[in-house]
């Protein structure tokens, strides 16, 4: 029988490192957030830790969450009170389909155990122990897109969309520019998926498009606004359409593919 008496047992029984995982179950390219927390037995206290081993996301995109500065928060784990502090925060985007396994982080804890002996003034004396914690692998079963009702306009953009495509200017004069910009806005796999591409006239010169991103990561994943910005230079007067485009996303919320349209562009030279 394990002695309670014994500092590395009352550690072991105290020290807690547990990964929670928001979705065990995601879509392809479907946002996850990973959260290792560290839980703190009320009898013991900890001076410091160290990771020894790193979760590896391989088959996984990924970005940390800066933490700025730790904090001590009260929980329950298994029914008992407990100290806790989240030590790392990550988003996941699976690129693969079927089980993909998440590599735990381990950490070497030191822990302050009490002793039944006292101090010169009556204290209780503490006694340090090293201990090894670590998450446990984790499993997360990616499901796949589903094959029917894909458009054929799919690239692969999953989250909730908007999408626009715009021109600078109506109207201009043969050798001028103008510039015509699709963009798409909103929550989702902003950074892995291509924007549909821009169909022009042959007898305008169109020069590479510039990409931009304007892209934040927190917990709820990624959202913000990506676009394809166009400079184009008519040489004969007329007027061009700049063609509606078509772009689609796959919504993993209501499980159901939606597709958006722009509108018809005009432009007199």
């Amino acid at each position: 029988p394990k002695n309670p008496n014994d500092p590395d047992y009352v550690a072991q029984e105290n020290i807690h490192l547990v990964a929670e995982i928001s979705n065990t179950s995601p879509y392809l390219n479907e946002a996850i957030t990973i959260i290792y927390k560290l839980y703190v037995g009320p009898s013991v206290n900890v001076s410091n830790f160290n990771p020894i081993d790193n979760p590896k996301f391989a088959d996984f995109w990924s970005q940390n969450i800066d933490i700025k500065q730790l904090k001590i928060e009260q929980g329950v784990y298994k029914g008992q009170d407990y100290r806790f502090v989240i030590l790392r925060k990550s988003v996941l985007l699976p690129q693969k389909t079927g089980k993909l396994t998440i590599e735990p982080l381990t950490l070497d804890v030191v822990v302050n155990v009490p002793t039944n002996r006292r101090d010169f003034f009556g204290g209780r004396q503490y006694q340090s122990v090293n201990q090894k914690v670590a998450a446990g692998n984790r499993t997360i079963n990616v499901k796949p897109l589903p094959q029917e009702g894909k458009p054929a306009s799919f690239t692969g953009a999953v989250g909730e969309f908007e999408f626009d495509v715009t021109t600078n200017k109506t109207a201009l004069k043969s050798g001028e520019s103008l510039e015509a910009s699709v963009k798409v806005s909103g929550r989702g796999n902003l950074k892995l998926f291509e924007l549909p591409k821009l169909v022009l006239p042959s007898s305008l010169e169109v020069y590479e498009p510039e990409h931009k991103e304007n892209v934040r990561t927190n917990l709820a994943g990624m959202s913000g606004t990506i676009s394809d910005t166009y400079t184009i230079v008519p040489q004969f007067k007329g007027n061009y359409p700049v063609s509606k485009l078509e772009f689609s996303y796959f919504n993993p919320k209501t499980a159901q593919y939606y597709t958006l349209n722009s509108i018809e562009h005009l432009v007199e030279v």
